[in-house]
């Protein structure tokens, strides 16, 4: 059993703040990849958005970087409600890459980050390799972005829809594309929902990827007890 904090006497706890390091002594800088960040913090492409939905709860500029939504080159509507279901060890969730498409990053989310003196993350995503290509070429030069993290997790429409992840052949294209057009380090975001990740990590690593992201989300499929029906209108999500 965990001990009650309540009871216990301040007094025995007083040498923490004694030998505790004053703030701003601490370096917590990291390199990676060749991006120097002035800590290991960063989002997860999706969860913050683009950086003003954030704003109002904290600093961005207090993020080592700030990993946006993944952008690919049109705008994107999204999978129809519901798209977040809560389960009793999490959530799963199905958006469908909702974006503005990289027109509209570019003219409105990119400046605030940079006016805010963000680093950023651009996580890219596509249906096609010349999807990614377009989207990294676009990218090039953009004061702020530090890094492009590649979502191999999107269907490939020009080889009947298999997820660009689940193929190291298919993974390592991408990543070559990607790299021949980018300024910047590149990140590939790999999925679980293979037989050996590793050797998909070799292929992009291989196709010049700097480095890896591990991993997207974990797919499932909640259920209405009531309905019998899935609680999300994709079936299932991650």
């Amino acid at each position: 059993m965990s001990p009650d904090v309540r009871k216990i006497d301040p007094a025995e706890t007083r040498w923490v703040d004694e030998r505790a390091i004053p703030e701003g002594e601490v370096d917590l800088s990291v390199d990676l990849a060749g991006v120097a960040m002035d800590n290991p913090i960063t989002t997860a492409s999706g969860t913050f958005a683009s950086g003003p939905e954030i704003d109002r709860f904290f600093d961005v500029t207090d993020l080592g970087a700030i990993v946006v939504k993944s952008i690919t080159p049109e705008p994107r509507e999204g999978l129809p409600t519901p798209r977040m279901a809560e389960t009793p060890s999490g959530m799963l969730n199905a958006i469908g890459l909702q974006n503005p498409g990289i027109e509209r990053w570019l003219e409105k989310d990119l400046p605030w980050l940079q006016g805010r003196g963000a680093k950023v993350v651009a996580s890219i995503a596509g249906k096609t390799v010349d999807d990614f290509r377009e989207v990294a070429r676009r990218l090039r030069r953009q004061a702020g972005v530090v890094g492009i993290e590649v979502n191999l997790s999107c269907p490939n429409v020009e080889h009947r829809g298999l997820v660009f992840a689940c193929s190291g052949e298919q993974s390592a294209d991408v990543i070559r594309a990607v790299r021949r057009e980018a300024d910047v380090p590149v990140f590939a975001k790999l999925t679980s929902d293979v037989t050996d990740v590793v050797a998909i990590a070799r292929s992009v690593v291989d196709a010049g990827a700097d480095g890896l992201t591990l991993i997207n989300t974990l797919l499932g499929m909640a259920i209405d007890p009531e309905s019998g029906r899935p609680r999300l209108s994709n079936v299932y999500g991650g």
